[in-house]
């Protein structure tokens, strides 16, 4: 039983002032179950978990993640400069990776090696691939070639040959006749890990 979203909630409703059955009176919930949800006791449902969010105005996204109701998203707290600083201001908003990408139709593959570097894909990294058997030239993909091996290059097709290049000037092209090429996906995004 997750007991942190009781504190939580425990947290925001002090902070607000409301005594523990006036809020329970506002989400229309009996006092002394919310007593349990907030010392852990006891679980909360959606709709009501959805109800104190919006009370306490609270973000419903992370008491959902904290409640075990949905994947906890991240939480992005604003922009940071990569040249000029510029003024630290917090606005809070989260990111969860599958509302930009439908884990139906995307995976993720960790990167290993450095043969796409100059495309900013590095070793340990998570490449975001979208499922498709099919490309166009300049789209990265991952190619099942040789009998089973996997490898995510730049893809470029002419007549019944596919070249597989990498984004990498230490490295060479490879050529394939097009039938021992299967396309399993594009690289659509990266999730950058520093190991």
């Amino acid at each position: 039983m997750n007991t942190h979203v009781g504190q939580l909630i425990r947290e925001a409703r002090i902070a607000r002032g409301i005594s523990l059955r006036a809020l329970a009176g506002q989400v229309g919930i009996h006092f002394s179950h919310l007593s349990k949800i907030e010392n852990g006791k006891d679980q909360i449902g959606r709709d009501s978990l959805l109800r104190v969010a919006e009370e306490l105005g609270v973000d419903p996204d992370l008491l959902l993640g904290e409640a075990g109701h949905q994947a906890v998203p991240f939480r992005v707290l604003g922009d940071i400069a990569a040249g000029k600083p510029i003024e630290a201001i917090e606005d809070v908003e989260t990111f969860d990776l599958t509302r930009l990408f439908d884990p139906h139709q995307h995976f993720l593959l960790r990167v290993k090696g450095h043969s796409m570097i100059l495309d900013g894909i590095n070793d340990g990294d998570l490449a975001i691939i979208r499922h498709t058997s099919t490309a166009k030239t300049g789209d990265t993909v991952v190619a099942i070639v040789n009998c089973g091996e996997a490898t995510l290059k730049r893809f470029r097709r002419t007549k019944d040959v596919i070249v597989l290049t990498p984004a990498n000037d230490q490295m060479t092209a490879t050529t394939w006749p097009a039938a021992q090429v299967e396309i399993r996906g594009i690289y659509v995004g990266l999730v950058r890990t520093h190991r």
